[in-house]
């Protein structure tokens, strides 16, 4: 098992899929595109969660090795998805990690 630590909390999931996570996130990093994953976690008393992540660009992510407090956590659908995502690219990119498009000034908000 794995904890997967981002800015605010943490959540444990199996050590397969985290990894998987963490080889997307750098994959979309080198891609500067970001992504909305889906992935399955222990709660309280090893009650299976689904928690979403959005990760990519700027994803803080740290995986970290834990005992084992509840059976392993396993989803090959999850696992394959995530690790194809991540060998293959197709995605579609997010509007905002486009090269050609120009950022906001400040003087176009109304404060």
């Amino acid at each position: 098992m794995k904890q997967l630590f981002y800015p605010g909390g943490s959540v444990v999931t199996g050590s397969q899929l985290a990894d998987a996570v963490m080889l997307y996130a750098e994959a979309l990093c080198n891609r500067r595109q970001v992504d909305v994953i889906d992935i399955p976690v222990a709660g309280e008393g090893g009650r299976l969660l689904r928690a979403q992540f959005l990760i990519g660009t700027a994803s803080q992510l740290v995986s970290v090795t834990i005992p084992h407090l509840v059976p392993e956590l396993v989803e090959p659908e999850t696992l394959d998805f995530l690790n194809r995502k991540a060998q293959s690219g197709a995605m579609i990119p997010a509007s905002w990690t486009r090269e050609d498009v120009v950022p906001a000034q400040f003087d176009d908000f109304d404060y």
